[in-house]
């Protein structure tokens, strides 16, 4: 349930919807004009229109109680969730590689909400049953931490938070090459591939790109690969796998950006064959999700970090690549 009540005090001139859709992230703008449309928000006490006008002074009510969609029946399935921290607003878990965050189209069952379903009595519903308590997503190959919000206030403190980029993460990757500079930004607009909507590209000639920046710092320097931190700054999808792979030094295993087999036929055969047999092994592309840093969903606002441990696949593999340097 959310229900808040506040004045317009610097946003006068804006739309209704367009104002709400940045105040509510991630709630769509879409659900948000349905919610104007059926009363569940008002202005000033009275229905209004999704392009409504804001005025300073305005009073904005929302009561979205009985709106957030239940438009999935999710099936608790009993599963082991890592926690790493609990309270009474959020919960944060270390997600395994392979596993899928929320259910989809042909993928109703065996992710993650699911089993969040089964563990938490509570969970927000911000963004309908099938996201439950779903803030941020990491991509199914990829491990490590994740923020769980309990409830909808937390759910919407957690995104403002995101947005004002007052989150910050590291990442632990492992990747092909060797990088030019030991630490830098990089920045540009990724977009989707019109020939494949799954992936994405760097693409700063295309107006309909997002923005998008990652700072990087090569942690260890390896002849034919390095283990990189990623500390990224905004959170567009497959943000780090495309902006690594833009960089010259695609993810190990990360098929779809460039770091799997193909790469590894770029060396001689000897080589290429162990780093062939390497990811097939490894199985999965090597990014982890190794820390965050974020303020509490509660009055305190006290910050906190922490740490999902690299898994022992990843550092064994670090050992098994470091048998071939020169």
């Amino acid at each position: 349930m959310i229900v808040n009540t506040f004045q317009i005090v610097d946003s006068s001139g804006d739309r209704l919807d367009v104002y709400l859709a940045k105040k509510l992230h991630p709630i769509s703008r879409s659900k948000i004009k349905n919610f104007i449309k059926k009363s569940s928000i008002l202005v000033n006490n009275k229905k209004t229109k999704p392009g409504y006008i804001l005025e300073k002074g305005d009073i904005v009510n929302i009561n979205l109680n009985n709106d957030i969609n239940n438009d999935y029946s999710i099936l608790p399935e009993k599963m082991i969730i890592d926690v790493l921290y609990e309270d009474d607003n959020i919960v944060a878990v270390n997600k395994p590689s392979g596993l899928v965050v929320h259910p989809g189209v042909n993928n109703e069952k065996g992710t993650l909400v699911n089993g969040l379903v089964y563990h938490f009595d509570s969970l927000s519903d911000i963004n309908g049953n099938f996201r439950r308590g779903i803030v941020h997503r990491l991509d199914a190959d990829t491990s490590g931490i994740m923020l769980v919000a309990k409830t909808n206030e937390a759910h919407l403190r957690l995104s403002e938070q995101f947005k004002d980029r007052t989150i910050k993460k590291t990442y632990v990757s492992i990747t092909w090459g060797k990088w030019k500079q030991t630490d830098g930004l990089i920045e540009g607009r990724i977009s989707r591939k019109k020939s494949d909507p799954t992936t994405y590209m760097f693409d700063n000639a295309s107006e309909n790109g997002k923005y998008s920046e990652t700072k990087y710092s090569v942690d260890k320097q390896y002849t034919n690969f390095a283990k990189v931190l990623f500390y990224p700054l905004t959170g567009r999808t497959h943000q780090i796998r495309v902006h690594a792979s833009f960089n010259g030094n695609p993810i190990f295993g990360d098929e779809k950006y460039g770091g799997g087999i193909k790469k590894s036929k770029e060396y001689k055969p000897e080589l290429s064959k162990y780093f062939s047999n390497q990811l097939a092994k490894f199985g999965r592309h090597a990014l982890h999700a190794y820390s965050i840093d974020f303020e509490e969903s509660n009055e305190s606002r006290k910050r906190i970090k922490l740490t999902a441990p690299i898994p022992k696949e990843f550092v064994d593999l670090e050992e098994l690549l470091l048998c071939y340097e020169n």
